[in-house]
């Protein structure tokens, strides 16, 4: 039994611990006993990361794999330290779940492909620094409440532009490419959409200007099925269902959203053929196995092979999934590290959207009430279609998972998200204890 094959049982034990202890922690008030679960939190995480790399270096018999491996913990590192020492009130337990999803991402994207690892710590850098001032921005700047129409303009200009001039990604007209690098506009714009809602629920909410920033909603979703990107759409709708709900507590607008939604599913169907041939492959994969359904069956096939306990990191074949590292790093998890750890890491995603929602519900403002609850919707919602579409759930709709999944744009937008949400959180705190 090699070192792999036992540290299925370590990552087991460690993942099961970690979110054990994640939960508790998020019941916890006493500072003395959160500094502890902090501290486990931290040395598992750390543990996991290690432990992962020192399994690739015995696979790969390559010191680079030790240099990335180096440079990924110092990121990491700086990462915890600064939230520490610069934002001491803001959400430790969100900082250390988001961190324990950058190792899992880490360890996977560089086991598929080591130059896509490389290339992913770059952009996990570039956007952990980019975090860093959100926070503080948030609390300073209080006209942003008053810039509604602008998030909206640069929003709908960014998506209007992608299909005209974008790169086709998985089918999908998605990218901006900007030298070796491509820009995945609408990740960002997803941010821009919640805040141009928030900012204008946050004052009137009459039937008129609900239905202006419905058209407003409606025109982007309509850019994005354009451009193939069924599931940002549905992240978009979805957000937007629930920031009206919240903002005018009506239960009607929840209700019609619903029935708009499944309407709208159909029109789709009807009109847009790639919607219809996901829809197709999802509902029997292996009619049409060598082709559109290759993925679904293929995925299937691995979280099967994986069972409980997985088949050992480095030991299963998720080069055998078309665009894994993209869309369905659940299936390579699920494959290497079994459906325990999988299930785990969705606990923590869960978590994430518990500590979400409860920020939004302490804030004082129904302007960062919104953008919380704004946040929080697209970031569940999201982990839900790309795990629902990995064990055939759902239609594939070809999102990633945050932080774990191969993309410099989806990982980015994740790093503000939570920084958005811990500047809120950072500012109730500061407000209760003055």
């Amino acid at each position: 039994m090699d070192f792999a094959e036992i540290a299925r049982y370590i990552f087991i034990g460690l993942f099961a611990v970690y979110t054990l202890v994640t939960y508790v922690g998020s019941t916890l008030h006493d500072r003395r006993a959160l500094k502890g679960v902090y501290a486990i939190q931290n040395i598992i995480t750390f543990a996991i990361h290690l432990i992962g790399y020192i399994i690739l270096y015995l696979g790969a018999d390559d010191m680079k794999y030790i240099v990335l491996y180096i440079c990924e913990f110092a990121l990491l590192f700086a990462t915890i330290v600064v939230y520490d020492i610069v934002y001491p009130k803001a959400s430790r337990l969100l900082v250390n779940n988001m961190v324990i999803l950058e190792v899992v991402g880490f360890i996977f994207i560089t086991r598929i492909n080591y130059d896509e690892g490389v290339r992913q710590l770059v952009l996990a850098a570039i956007g952990t620094v980019i975090t860093f001032f959100v926070p503080a921005f948030l609390r300073n700047v209080k006209q942003m409440r008053n810039w509604g129409w602008a998030f909206a303009a640069i929003g709908f200009i960014a998506l209007a532009i992608v299909p005209i001039f974008g790169r086709t990604v998985n089918g999908a007209d998605l990218a901006i490419r900007i030298g070796d690098y491509t820009l995945q506009l609408s990740e960002f714009v997803k941010i821009l959409f919640v805040l141009f809602v928030a900012s204008i629920f946050n004052r009137l909410r009459s039937f008129k200007q609900i239905l202006i920033v419905s058209g407003i909603a409606f025109a982007h979703i309509v850019i994005l099925l354009v451009s193939r990107d069924l599931g940002t759409a549905l992240i978009f709708f979805v957000a937007y269902v629930v920031m009206i709900y919240v903002a005018t507590h009506k239960f009607y607008y929840l209700a019609a959203g619903v029935g708009i939604g499944l309407l709208g599913g159909f029109i789709s169907s009807k009109v847009f053929s790639h919607v219809r041939s996901r829809i197709y492959a999802w509902r029997d994969p292996f009619k049409d196995y060598q082709g559109s359904g290759w993925q679904i069956a293929r995925s299937l096939f691995s979280i099967a092979a994986g069972g409980w306990i997985g088949v050992g990191l480095g030991k299963g074949l998720p080069s055998s999934i078309i665009h894994i590292e993209n869309d369905m790093m659940f299936t390579a998890i699920s494959e290497e590290m079994g459906g325990i750890v999988a299930i785990a890491i969705l606990l923590i995603c869960l978590n994430n959207l518990i500590l979400m929602m409860g920020i939004a519900s302490r804030c004082n403002t129904l302007f960062y009430r919104l953008i919380a609850v704004g946040l929080g919707s697209m970031y569940g919602f999201q982990v839900f279609l790309t795990v629902g579409g990995a064990i055939k759930l759902i239609p594939l709709t070809g999102v990633t998972l945050p932080f774990v999944s191969y993309g410099g744009s989806s990982l980015i937008a994740s790093l503000i998200v939570f920084a958005l949400i811990n500047g809120m959180y950072t500012m109730r705190e500061e407000q209760v204890t003055r």
